[in-house]
């Protein structure tokens, strides 16, 4: 390095010898506002060789003299060249620090700042850190006159730090070994500081060149790394893998001036900075904002009696907008945990026309009681217009289940046949064990049974087959078939749903987003996020349905038919269906009344047999497999018979129009119900929402292209100028419109409104790392070690967790009259 720094001088220098072109001037080198003597250094006391004490100097920057070169240079002699720009950078100030001259008295400075700086890069440069230590001040005017900076290892901790009695943890590791190594500025005049003072021998090992990096004062980050780090920490990636990109763009782990604890730390303190007003009360500035913006954006607060945020519902416009399509079957699963306050997280969640999840809404619950899902489903029906949707599948819990009877009782509710089954293991792992064809014969009949009655027999025979008769646990799932057996779901529209898979795919889909240690404020944010990006993949899907034609594999005029109408992935399923109904076998058993009854099955498969029924004068057919039924896609058994009748082209009953391309056109109906009620009909918040509906409809098509935008603009203010002339009925005469501002008034009343501020919930502080993000079923619990509590010496909780050790939480329960619900409704 040092021939480094001499090629820089003798570039200086003329070719023929001659003084260097700056003979009688300083340069700066590493650091601004030092003033260096031109080689050879002087020596103790600021006097030159000569004798002569160097009174010209001036300030030339580094940037101005040094960095292009040094450049150049490295380029020339072979070294490696980096195109990363943090390495790059690196590998200039490394330069710098390794040709720090050593201090002498009467070196100068322009400030105390400057002086600290070069002293840190000396210090860098031999291996030692540095800290501020002692001011002296005028008497006067108590400006500060001096300054001093000693060795980081400088000193001795005091005794009342060592013997401290309240000190919970362990004390931390000495560090100081009262070293004398320092340096002392004085205040010469206006802008000049010099070296009054210095003292160059250290008491202990100094650091190598590679390990400087971890001193403190050492530990620096740039502007440009922490915008990376911002920028990372906003996207959902870890400390340590922000860690691993920063040294990978510092071009390896031993240029990194940090360590993993430091980015970590300077996270948390952003976070900190960023919570200073209240977590659970910049989520609500965060929705007052977005309805401010959006009047078709819905939220509902409930608070406990302290006005700690207990229950929040929200909804964006786009989510109501697609309940009006696709809201005919919904799934949620509130055993997502999502945050520090480990408050569940409820997606309400559905399938659009291209078979991916879209979501409804989604709810942050204090806990999962019967009276918490009473509100949540009343205020989720709110935000949806009223609409109830036709089935809803959940799991198989008791407060879910009388919550929904009484919300929604039009509403067929299924349980998630997945959450059943996997609990069979558990209370039944007398009989797997001893029975290796039970599992397969248990399965068979609940999955190959078709209708209801071959269930019952199936049920009864393996019941009786393996002793089962008395088991409470069968007993109970079998009071419940019609909730979650197949033979007795299929006859319901389920779009294909049997499970709550969606909302679990869901929350595995939100885990790049969000952990458990996420604030609610910060995971409101990314949840926008998230929505954004599904449904950015759904207009990507609608763009290749638009702009492709997919290939045809039969000459059957109904596929060709198909492609046409359906979306891509729906035509998939429906072009499966038509090439394995070429594979199967039909004849007729019956006719009755002119309706044909036909047996399908598979080639040289006389298992497992369908009956189809057919009948021709409307070309109509039904299925003892009922997938049209339950998904609305024929089945390739009925597809069978349209080829054999010579029945081509797709009939239009059979048709769903939400799998189609124009599942989200306007078809001129609205999502409020019809009230049979004179008020309900003739009232002015039902008028708004249908408008405000339809209008979200049109903002959707009027961005579609500047043309679209500039007649979608014309047409609203010939409608407004229309409305603005015309007359008012008089039985409506004196009736106060809906309004944004109307229904703010809700939280007028509120106590948020009445001076004090929206409380963060309860925080449950966890030992250790964070748990897992779902919660664990009872066949999960089942597999743990019982724990013994060394307070109460009782099994089932540790005394963390102990009732004796909780906080009173008597004063937290759930005040329905305080509720913060801002609508357009």
């Amino acid at each position: 390095m040092g021939c480094l720094l001499e090629n820089v001088m003798n570039k200086h220098r003329s070719s023929s010898g001659a003084p260097s072109v700056l003979p009688d001037h300083s340069f700066a080198l590493g650091f601004s506002g030092l003033l260096l003597p031109r080689p050879p250094l002087p020596p103790l006391g600021g006097v030159s060789p000569e004798g002569k004490a160097r009174d010209n100097t001036c300030m030339i920057s580094m940037e101005d003299t040094l960095v292009q070169d040094l450049i150049e240079i490295k380029e020339v002699e072979d070294r490696p060249v980096f195109e990363d720009k943090g390495a790059r950078e690196y590998v200039i100030e490394q330069s710098m620090v390794a040709a720090i001259p050593e201090p002498y008295i009467g070196m100068e400075f322009k400030s105390p700042d400057d002086a600290q700086q070069y002293y840190n890069n000396y210090a860098r440069s031999k291996g030692f850190g540095t800290r501020k230590n002692r001011i002296s001040r005028s008497k006067i005017n108590k400006a500060m006159i001096a300054r001093e900076f000693v060795c980081s290892k400088e000193g001795l901790r005091a005794n009342k730090y060592v013997k401290r009695e309240d000190r919970v943890t362990v004390a931390p590791d000495e560090i100081r070994e009262g070293c004398k190594a320092m340096i002392l500025v004085s205040k010469k005049e206006e802008g000049k500081w010099i070296v009054s003072r210095f003292h160059t021998e250290h008491n202990h090992a100094l650091a190598s060149p590679m390990s400087t990096r971890f001193i403190r004062s050492h530990r620096t980050k740039t502007k440009v790394q922490k915008d990376l780090m911002d920028v990372l920490d906003d996207s959902g990636i870890r400390p340590s893998k922000i860690a691993s990109i920063l040294s990978h763009e510092s071009g390896g782990l031993g240029n990194l001036n940090m360590t993993e604890h430091d980015i970590f730390n300077y996270l948390s303190r952003k976070r900190q900075k960023q919570l200073e007003k209240g977590d659970a009360q910049i989520m609500l500035d965060y929705f007052r904002g977005c309805q401010s913006k959006n009047p078709g954006f819905f939220y509902a607060i409930q608070t406990d009696i302290d006005g700690c945020l207990a229950n929040c519902f929200w909804a964006d416009a786009r989510s109501r907008m697609a309940y009006k399509h696709f809201g005919d079957v919904v799934t949620f699963d509130p055993t997502y945990l999502t945050n520090k306050y480990r408050m569940p997280f409820v997606p309400f969640a559905g399938v659009n026309h291209h078979f991916q999840s879209i979501l409804f809404g989604c709810a942050l619950l204090w806990d999962e009681t019967e009276e918490t899902f009473i509100w949540l489903l009343k205020t989720w029906l709110k935000a949806m217009y009223g609409c109830s949707p036709n089935t809803i599948i959940t799991d198989q819990d008791g407060a879910i289940t009388n919550a929904i009877a009484q919300v929604l009782p039009n509403t067929t509710h299924h349980f998630c046949m997945w959450n059943i089954e996997k609990k069979f293991p558990e209370t039944l792992s007398h009989v797997y064990h001893r029975n290796e064809d039970f599992k397969k014969e248990f399965n068979s009949c609940i999955h190959n049974t078709l209708t209801p009655d071959e269930f019952e027999n199936s049920w009864t025979r393996v019941i009786q087959k393996y002793n089962l008769q008395g088991n409470s646990w069968l007993e109970k799932i079998y009071s419940i078939r019609e909730k979650w057996v197949p033979a007795f779901l299929h006859n319901t529209f389920c779009a294909g749903m049997s499970t709550t898979q969606r909302s679990e795919s869901l929350n595995k889909y939100f885990k790049d987003y969000v952990n458990a240690s996420t604030p609610v404020s910060k995971f409101v944010l990314k949840y926008e996020e998230a929505l954004d990006d599904r449904y950015n993949k759904e207009r990507e899907e609608n763009f290749k349905t638009m702009n492709s034609k997919p290939v045809m594999k039969t000459l059957y005029p109904m596929e060709a038919e198909a492609s046409l109408i359906y979306t891509r992935k729906l035509f998939r399923i429906f072009q499966d269906e038509l090439i394995h109904a070429q594979e199967c076998v039909a004849s007729r058993v019956d006719v009755n009344d002119g309706l044909k009854v036909y047996k399908v099955h598979g080639f040289n498969k006389e298992k497992p047999m369908y009956m189809v029924t057919f009948d021709a004068s409307q070309n109509a057919a039904v299925c003892n497999c009922h997938k049209f039924e339950f998904m609305g896609i024929l089945c390739r058994h009925i597809l069978a018979i349209f080829i054999k009748k010579k029945v081509f082209s797709l009939p239009s009953q059979y048709i769903i129009r939400r799998w189609t391309k124009d599942a989200k056109k306007n078809d001129n109906s609205s999502i409020i119900q019809n009230k049979t009620d004179d008020k309900l009909s003739e009232s002015s918040t039902l008028w708004f929402n249908s408008v405000m509906l339809h209008s979200l409809g049109l903002s959707e098509k009027a961005t579609r292209s500047s043309k679209h935008y500039d007649l979608a603009i014309r047409g609203i203010k010939n409608l407004c100028d229309e409305l603005d002339t015309l007359a008012i009925d008089i039985v409506n005469e004196g009736k106060k419109p809906a309004s944004i501002d109307d229904s703010r008034m809700l939280e007028d009343d509120n106590v948020l409104y009445s001076g004090t501020t929206l409380r963060d919930p309860v925080h449950v502080i966890s030992k250790g790392r964070p748990p897992s993000l779902r919660n664990k079923s009872s066949v999960e619990e089942s597999s743990k070690k019982s724990k013994t509590c060394s307070s109460c010496n009782r099994k089932g909780h540790t005394k963390r967790t102990c009732e004796r050790h909780q906080p009173n939480f008597e004063s937290k329960s759930i005040s329905t009259s305080q509720i913060v619900d801002v609508t357009q409704d």
